[in-house]
């Protein structure tokens, strides 16, 4: 098991049949029989600003998508903890509390404090998070490349390490990139 990334742009709501509840069993009927570029969004219950510009229910794309792995859930935890120690110099649970205490709009907050295994973050976050890994690549790997260098005081990555962490950083950027057109990314 581990975590599966889609991003999608361009995502248009879809008309559910009338009187139909959403998430009832005949709504799960009707979902099942639609085509593979619908996707029904939800919130995230205790990270809903992710989630701004867009609305539950189901949606199609109509622009491009992609998909990549995060990796195991440990493993992208630890991807997670260098991206905030790369940009705060602090391990992960401690930049949990700054957010927590309005940290939100700091760099790539909306990816560090949100869900691990399940999730839609939305167009405006997307957005915000793609030019976070556009502006900040180059201090971000020059940070970690310190760590693989043997450089740095505590923190000290194999190459095999460095190299997950750019690739992961560079699907990280492509998905944001392309959900910023007016569509999302998907935890799953």
């Amino acid at each position: 098991m581990g975590l599966d990334i889609t991003a999608v742009s361009k995502l248009k709501p879809v008309e559910v049949p009338e009187g139909m509840e959403l998430y009832s069993d005949e709504y799960y009927d009707w979902e099942a029989g639609q085509p593979s570029n619908v996707w029904n969004l939800r919130a995230h219950s205790h990270f809903p600003e992710q989630f701004e510009g867009l609305e539950e229910g189901p949606h199609v794309y109509m622009g491009e998508s992609m998909g990549h792995r995060a990796g195991s859930y440990s493993g992208y935890g630890q991807w997670r903890d260098w991206l905030a120690r790369a940009t705060y110099g602090k391990h992960i649970e401690s930049v949990w509390d700054d957010i927590d205490d309005g940290g939100y709009g700091s760099p790539f907050s909306e990816l560090i404090n949100f869900a691990d295994n399940e999730g839609t973050i939305g167009p405006i976050a997307s957005q915000k998070l793609y030019r976070d890994f556009v502006r900040l690549e180059d201090i971000i790997m020059d940070e970690v490349d310190s760590w693989y260098l043997k450089q740095h005081p505590t923190n000290t990555i194999s190459r095999e390490d460095f190299e997950w962490f750019q690739s992961k950083y560079q699907d990280w950027k492509d998905s944001f990139k392309l959900a910023s057109d007016g569509g999302a990314v998907f935890f799953h």
